[in-house]
Parts: C-alpha cells; sequence; structure tokens
C-alpha cells in the first residue's frame, strides 16, 4: 500500500486561515503573484504527492507530474473560480499528466489509470490524537478489514469526495464517468462501510482510511 501525507493538519491549518486572508492570497495568484503562487504550491503539493502515489505512479514520477502541472500554469495563467475550482482543476490535471506518463514511460506497473482494473492504493495510518496506543492495532485490524471490501473505484471516489471534498460534477469528470455512476459507486462503497461497520459512524471510519500521518 502507498503512503499518503498528512491531509489532516493540512487541512486544520487551511481552515484557521482568515477568510480574509485566504482571499486576499488567492487574489494576489490570480494576478500572478509568485509567492501567492508558491504558497499554493507549498499547501497543494501533498495532497497532489498522494493522489498520485495512490494511482500507482512511483516516487520521481509523481514529481515529474505535480512539476509540470504547476509550471504549465505559471506560464498559461489559467483563471480559477475558488480556491476549490482550483484544487479540483490539480488533482485532474495530474491523473491526467500521469496518464501521458504511463503510456511512454516504465513510472509504473499500473496498466492504464483510466482503465476499471487499476488499483487506487493507500496505506492505513491511525490519527494519534484520537487512538489511544493499546486500542491502535484493534482499530488497525478493522479499518484494514474495511479497505479490503471496497474496490479500488470505490475508494478513489471516497477518498475524491470525503477527504478532498470535491463535488459529484468534479468527481465525475476526474473519474470520466458519468454522475450518475460517481452517485452510485458513494452509495455503494458507504453500505459497505455500514455493513462492515456496526460500532462507529461511517464518516469517522472514512477519515481513519484516509488520515495521513
Amino acid at each position: 500500500m502507498i503512503l499518503f501525507l498528512h491531509h489532516f493538519y493540512q487541512f486544520q491549518f487551511f481552515m484557521n486561515m482568515a477568510s480574509e486572508e485566504l482571499s486576499n492570497t488567492f487574489a494576489k495568484f490570480q494576478k500572478g503573484d509568485e509567492e501567492a503562487f508558491s504558497f499554493f504550491y507549498r499547501f497543494f503539493i501533498n495532497d497532489m504527492y498522494a493522489y498520485g502515489r495512490s494511482l500507482g505512479g512511483e516516487d520521481d514520477c509523481v514529481m515529474d507530474a505535480i512539476q509540470d502541472v504547476f509550471l504549465k500554469i505559471f506560464f498559461n495563467k489559467p483563471r480559477f473560480k475558488s480556491v476549490a475550482h482550483f484544487k479540483f482543476f490539480l488533482l485532474k490535471s495530474l491523473k491526467n499528466k500521469l496518464y501521458d506518463f504511463f503510456k511512454h514511460k516504465p513510472y509504473s506497473n499500473t496498466i492504464n489509470i483510466h482503465d476499471n482494473a487499476y488499483n487506487f492504493s493507500i496505506k492505513t495510518t491511525i490519527l494519534d490524537e484520537i487512538i489511544e496506543d493499546e486500542d491502535r492495532a484493534i482499530v488497525q485490524r478493522r479499518v484494514e478489514k474495511l479497505l479490503n471490501s471496497l474496490s479500488p473505484l470505490q475508494k478513489e471516489v471516497v477518498y475524491l469526495r470525503y477527504i478532498q471534498e470535491l463535488e459529484y460534477a468534479q468527481i465525475s469528470e476526474i473519474m470520466e464517468k458519468n454522475e450518475t455512476s460517481i452517485r452510485k459507486l458513494v452509495s455503494q462503497a458507504i453500505n459497505k462501510i455500514r455493513k462492515e461497520n456496526t460500532t462507529a459512524p461511517s464518516l469517522i471510519f472514512i477519515a481513519l482510511i484516509f488520515s495521513q500521518l
């Protein structure tokens, strides 16, 4: 399974920023400010790296793809409606860039990341702030069982919906499936999690599955 970089603390930092400060930084970014560009690069690189590795790319491949995506933004300066729209653009662009790499370079064993056969791979970790040491092994086994009950596509759609907090329409575009299919995948995944886990709210276990140390 692939090691994700920590998303939880990054999200907390992002949420703790004053709304006005974030808006000002994004406005500067839209105007081509290099410091603002660097800020968003530092903020989003962990999410991008985690997503790229989960799709099967090796470290060098993922980092090359991330650099290419940001260089394209730096030189082309596309316009974004919001920070959330920017994040969606980054994840979608990264997946497309990795697809191009996989077609031409032996970076990964993944056959085709646009094919249902690819393996969306994650590593389970437990947040120290939530789980006591003596309970960690028990919870770890339960989380592993939940993971094994989900298909690769279900893992990806739940990750994009509940951790990256993308809209269904955005996930549909990234995964190249219609919105109805995406909603069905989410529903199936949640039902499987609920079926396997009867002691804790499903969304808590989703957070545990995808949270990284």
